[in-house]
């Protein structure tokens, strides 16, 4: 599965969210700008964000994005998800109708355990645990596959 850009995009509005604070509504210009992703795309992907109750959006003067989810649960899968829709590492795992193999393959099993293996990394992941701290320091590292063997 390649992130889509959408997906990337909306990561990296969040964290910046989460990073400038909950306490008032961040322009999109703003977010858009510091982030330097382009202002029509974000607007579609925080609204997706609003409608899976991770964001809140005020508008008129003063008006922005609020970040309402808890940045310390709030873990990438679901972001990805909420934007990319179910994670499937290959079409076939989605839907059998798609291989005609699909009742005799077996490497159909690996693709689970690859996948359930990816989505458990993701799961492990906060949107907090990306935000440096106060004291510029880098954000936790993200796991690597090793961290996820069997």
């Amino acid at each position: 599965m390649i992130l889509s850009r959408s997906a990337d995009y909306a990561l990296r509005a969040l964290i910046y969210l989460a990073q400038v604070g909950r306490e008032q509504p961040v322009p999109l210009e703003r977010v858009a700008s510091e982030q330097r992703i382009p202002a029509a795309l974000l607007s579609k992907i925080l609204q997706t964000l609003v409608k899976a109750e991770v964001l809140r959006s005020h508008r008129g003067y003063g008006g922005g994005f609020v970040l309402v989810a808890d940045p310390g649960t709030l873990t990438i899968d679901v972001v990805i998800q909420a934007i990319d829709g179910p994670f499937t590492v290959f079409e076939c795992m989605e839907d059998e109708q798609f291989c005609h193999l699909c009742s005799c393959c077996k490497l159909r099993g690996k693709l689970y355990e690859l996948q359930a293996a990816m989505l458990n990394v993701l799961r492990g992941v906060t949107i907090s645990d990306c935000v440096p701290d106060a004291a510029g320091s880098a954000p936790r590292p993200l796991p690597t596959a090793a961290d996820w063997r069997p």
